[in-house]
């Protein structure tokens, strides 16, 4: 069996993220106002949960926010789909700093949210681990 990591190095090398604009909030809410303000709206079945920027709380109407403040680190894989270990290796590494992180895929990107707290060393793991912020 081939040793995934391999290529890993040279995909990671091969990518790159960005910090986006904006402080981010979870929030629990019973009905999704304006969904095309908000980064993400995820039904489960037994609750909706939005993530969104601060400023769009008011189109919300009533809900419950989680207390922490996030940023959103966006990743560009250089091989996205075709990479084992990809997002391991961005978990263990945050990990291994004490770092919480919150972390979905959309197509083309995986988006790391990181605490506002641990935003600057978390785009230092990402920095070391060999991404390139652009």
């Amino acid at each position: 069996m081939p040793d995934f990591r391999q290529g890993l190095s040279e995909v990671i090398k091969a990518s790159w993220f960005s910090l986006e604009a904006g402080v981010y909030v979870y929030c629990r809410v019973q009905e999704v106002n304006h969904p095309e303000k908000h980064l993400m709206i995820v039904r489960d079945g037994e609750e909706i949960t939005v993530v969104t920027r601060e400023e769009n709380l008011t189109l919300l109407g009533s809900y419950e926010a989680n207390n922490e403040k996030w940023r959103l680190l966006n990743i560009r894989c250089g091989n996205p789909f075709y990479c084992p270990g990809f997002i391991a290796t961005i978990t263990t590494g945050m990990a291994e700093e004490g770092i919480d992180i919150v972390i979905t895929s959309s197509f083309s990107n995986d988006l790391v949210m990181v605490m506002e707290k641990d935003l600057e060393q978390g785009t230092n793991i990402l920095k070391e681990m060999g991404f390139t912020l652009k």
